[in-house]
């Protein structure tokens, strides 16, 4: 009998390894702590699954699955960066927007006041002022369209210094590389700012920018996957909506093009 039970959990062991997949995802770094708490969520129900998170910039995610980079699915900080796959078909799911993002204004000098908001940037301890590169950075392109609307862009313009993403640009904050600059909220609520001492920063009027429409869809590559609809069908389900809303997203999800 014991020798018949061993068996049968040897079988039902090795069906599970046969059913499991595995996938890739690529996801602005904005992401980084939610989507790794969403990906927690979506293993404790598939615990056979395998997801390898890659993060970065959009635009640069988005010009690595037009060269064919193996991505399964793509999340964006920037949803016309989805669409403009969509239209191309690299991404075979009609775009579909997962959250709004925020920036704040972010620094761990002592001089540092969030209520003076912009005006930190003029002051003189303010010397390197950190943004993502605008050029393919959704959160870089939103922090130099609020300078702009604040009539300060051109003044702090040599002061800039420009991430590669927004994760390597509150690292640049974060190790005083930089004195100040904008970061994405979802990092400044992520234990490691919240849990710090230096976790005030000033929230950036939402009226200063274009919206951070951030979308995602299933590649073409993924699209042979199972566990690809699968995760794309959880980013919808009200754990996650939590899980974001806790990140300082707002959230309307399932809201296609």
């Amino acid at each position: 009998m014991k020798k018949l039970l061993s068996g049968l959990v040897l079988i039902l062991g090795l069906n599970g390894a046969l059913f499991a997949e595995k996938m890739t995802i690529f996801a602005a770094s904005d992401l980084r702590f939610a989507l790794d708490e969403v990906k927690q969520e979506f293993l404790k129900q598939n615990p056979n699954d395998e997801l390898e998170m890659i993060y970065g910039s959009s635009g640069k995610g988005m010009h690595q699955i037009e060269n064919a980079a193996p991505y399964d699915i793509y999340f964006s900080a920037n949803m016309d960066y989805v669409e403009k796959l969509y239209q191309k078909g690299d991404i075979v799911t009609k775009p579909k927007l997962y959250a709004i993002g925020r920036i704040v204004i972010w620094s761990k000098n002592k001089a540092f006041d969030p209520k003076l908001g912009f005006k930190n940037f003029t002051q003189d301890w303010a010397k390197k002022i950190a943004i993502a590169n605008p050029s393919h950075a959704p959160y870089g392109e939103k922090a130099k369209q609020s300078m702009e609307s604040m009539n300060i862009y051109n003044t702090i313009e040599p002061k800039l210094v420009l991430g590669e993403n927004i994760s390597q640009t509150a690292g640049f904050i974060a190790s005083e590389t930089a004195d100040i600059g904008v970061i994405a909220l979802s990092l400044a609520l992520a234990p490691t700012i919240a849990d710090s001492k230096f976790n005030q920063y000033h929230l950036i009027d939402a009226k200063l920018h274009e919206p951070l429409m951030q979308g995602y869809g299933i590649t073409k590559v993924g699209n042979k996957k199972a566990l690809a609809k699968k995760f794309y069908e959880f980013m919808e389900t009200k754990r996650v909506n939590e899980i974001m809303k806790q990140y300082g997203f707002e959230v309307n999800q399932g809201e296609s093009l």
